[in-house]
């Protein structure tokens, strides 16, 4: 089965947010949001002042993934916001159960993100405690932020555990049938729907 799309709103016009959500039409279950503060990565996206004004235009829950060095102080500030997800690095927290538990005492689903350098099979311990898996298919570089088809060779089977799988970086339409073969089930699509027609591609894909 094909992956659902998830719009990520730090590729649309950052000068037209309310008019680039408005391209999006209806097509699509949550709407992604990075946080990135420009420590444990080097780009700046949203503060927590712009997730709240997103919030005052879009219906859609927020699947948010904090690429940020302190992903705890945002917990509880997201919490009031109606996310489906938040996704915390395993690159950057010691204790990541206790991050997933305090995600989900909150009623949201709990996930992993690692970036390409890491593996799974490090946090196989954690799989009976996520929500989702997150795999970042490209690094912030210089060349645009292509996938890298390598990083999908690196996704896990879930071996009959009951958790999402997430691709998100550099994903276009003709990466579809790849991702779909390792039964990933949402990806996150930026700058191809952004820089095209948002709503014919939710529309045909969703």
């Amino acid at each position: 089965m094909i992956p659902k799309i998830i719009p990520s709103i730090a590729s649309a016009n950052q000068l037209f947010l309310a008019d680039e959500l408005a391209r999006l039409g209806d097509q699509y279950e949550s709407l992604h949001i990075d946080i990135e503060d420009g420590n444990f990565i080097p780009n700046i996206t949203f503060g927590m002042r712009t997730i709240r004004k997103l919030r005052e235009v879009s219906s859609k829950p927020f699947s948010v993934h904090l690429m940020v060095t302190n992903p705890e102080d945002y917990l509880t500030d997201l919490a009031s916001l109606n996310c489906s997800h938040i996704f915390i690095h395993v690159e950057n927290a010691v204790y990541l159960l206790n991050m997933l538990n305090t995600i989900k005492k909150f009623g949201i689903k709990a996930g992993l993100a690692l970036n390409p350098i890491s593996n799974l099979r490090d946090y196989e311990y954690l799989l009976p405690d996520v929500d989702a898996i997150l795999y970042m298919s490209s690094e912030p570089d210089t060349y645009g932020d292509i996938l890298n088809p390598r990083v999908i060779e690196k996704i896990m089977p879930k071996k009959g555990l009951d958790y999402e799988i997430w691709v998100d970086g550099g994903v276009k339409r003709k990466h579809l049938p790849l991702l779909s073969e390792k039964n990933v089930d949402y990806a996150v699509m930026g700058r191809e729907l952004f820089n095209n027609d948002p709503t014919a591609i939710l529309n045909q894909f969703n």
